[in-house]
C-alpha cells in the first residue's frame, strides 16, 4: 500500500484542479484494455479503493483534457475519473 506522502506529484496537481464536477478517483499510469484502463488509483471517493491500489475502470470515454490531464466518464454517465498518466509516459 502507498503511504498518502507517496502520493505521485503529477496526482497531488491533478486534484487541486476544479473539475466542476465529483471526481470518483485519479489514474496513474493508466494501461488502456480495450475501452476500459487498468491503473494505479489515488483518491478513491468512495473509500473502497486504498490509494496504489490497482483497479480496472468500467468502459470510458474520454470527455476533457485539462492542463495535461485527461478527464474521463464511465459509459453509464455515473463515474468519472482523471487520468493523470498514461503507462507509456
Amino acid at each position: 500500500m502507498v503511504k498518502s506522502h507517496d502520493v505521485p506529484e503529477c496526482v497531488l496537481q491533478a486534484s487541486r484542479i476544479d473539475w466542476g464536477l465529483l471526481v470518483d478517483a485519479f489514474l496513474f499510469n493508466a494501461a488502456p484494455f480495450e475501452d476500459r484502463f487498468v491503473a494505479t488509483v489515488f483518491y478513491d471517493y468512495s473509500g473502497a479503493i486504498r490509494n496504489g491500489e490497482t483497479v480496472i475502470t468500467p468502459p470510458l470515454r474520454n470527455i476533457e483534457r485539462r492542463q495535461g490531464f485527461v478527464l474521463a466518464r464511465s459509459t453509464s454517465g455515473r463515474d468519472y475519473y482523471v487520468i493523470v498518466s498514461s503507462y507509456s509516459d
